[in-house]
């Protein structure tokens, strides 16, 4: 890179500027002049695509940050802590990155899918700085509890400029990605994605979820004619506009299956999997900063016939969910990637496992 010679600032001698043969041009003109000619000289910096690029020496990861931060004629504090992290001085954990990749993401757009964790919003609201007039201790808790009309009614006002309004009437609610993924959705999308039979079967039994009632004017007749209804609703919410997109009886189709997978892998700068919750969060902390805490691991909305082991998928009668399948292998996909990108993995995240149990619920 260019490197200006050290100019001495010492007030030049007229007389013997006036016999050189350089007209009497100010030193800041001069010093204009020369900097111009050496930079139109060097060549434009390469654009890394991916880290096996001959002659590129970025990695993923910085690209990502710089393709999310404008440019600007100072070195910003992301390409500097980019440039410490290829140094060696720091590592993709380092709480520099984590706290420029949460700005970055500002504001969050998060897609809540039904049945994948509507406790996600305690780990979104506790993250570093977030939601600064949130009261202390604030915890989202299950109905019967206040809270969840509490947070929909002031999360705008706790948390202001951390997430974002945008094509959104109901903070916990369950809108789609609609028209406004280019405008508010990417790079700042966050979701959790579960297993789609399993996802289906929660629904079920969670006074049967998402089911349109008001065009049948009836519940559904068993849970093979709820999933065959209400399959393909984490595409739909990726793909289509419009209310209750999970209940729309047009099913989701190849093309909404491909467009959602490129929007997920595309758009979206954190998906966890509902299955793998531990996993989930402590790739969350890892990547965006904090400790672990006990309101990270809080399950609510609990179906009438739930369990640890989760549910026995024979009750589908070998039904299952293609396009949401094929969203799902996806996910688990960038899932894998990012988890082996940090370095996670069940025993290095032991520490955050350990923090929730201690109970906090502080941030």
């Amino acid at each position: 890179p260019f490197r200006p010679r050290t100019i001495s600032t010492e007030p030049f001698d007229r007389d013997v500027m006036s016999n050189q043969i350089f007209p009497r041009f100010s030193l800041s003109l001069l010093l204009s002049l020369l900097l111009s000619l050496c930079l139109s000289s060097s060549p434009a910096p390469r654009a890394c695509i991916d880290r096996d690029t001959s002659g590129c020496e970025l990695n993923d990861e910085v690209v990502l940050l710089q393709s999310h931060v404008k440019v600007s004629s100072q070195r910003s504090p992301s390409v500097e802590l980019a440039g410490s992290w290829q140094r060696g001085t720091i590592t993709p954990t380092s709480s520099g990155l984590q706290a420029t990749r949460l700005q970055t993401a500002k504001p969050i757009w998060w897609l809540h899918v039904p049945k994948c964790g509507s406790s996600f919003v305690n780990a979104l609201t506790h993250l570093p700085g977030m939601c600064p007039f949130m009261p202390p201790g604030f915890v989202v808790e299950d109905d019967p509890s206040p809270s969840q009309t509490e947070v929909r009614e002031f999360v705008d006002q706790w948390c202001p400029g951390d997430f974002s309004s945008e094509g959104r009437s109901n903070f916990m609610g369950h809108e789609p990605v609609g028209v406004v993924y280019t405008s508010a959705v990417d790079g700042h999308g966050f979701v959790m994605l579960r297993q789609p039979e399993q996802r289906i079967i929660s629904g079920y039994y969670a006074r049967q979820h998402s089911w349109p009632l008001s065009l049948y004017g009836r519940g559904a007749a068993d849970l093979l004619e709820y999933a065959q209804v209400t399959s393909g609703c984490a595409v739909r919410m990726l793909t289509r506009v419009g209310d209750n997109t999970c209940s729309d009886l047009k099913p989701a189709n190849a093309a909404e299956v491909a467009l959602a997978k490129r929007r997920l892998r595309g758009g979206f700068v954190f998906v966890g999997i509902t299955d793998e919750w531990g996993l989930s969060i402590c790739l969350l902390r890892a990547v965006f900063g904090g400790d672990c805490l006990s309101s990270d691991f809080l399950n609510m909305h609990v179906g009438s016939n739930s369990s640890n082991a989760g549910y026995d998928t024979s009750e589908l009668m070998g039904y299952k969910d293609v396009a949401d399948g094929a969203l799902f292998e996806e996910a688990s996909a960038v899932f894998s990637e990012q988890l082996h990108h940090y370095g996670l993995s069940y025993e290095s995240c032991q520490l955050c496992f350990q923090q929730a149990q201690q109970g906090s619920t502080e941030r």
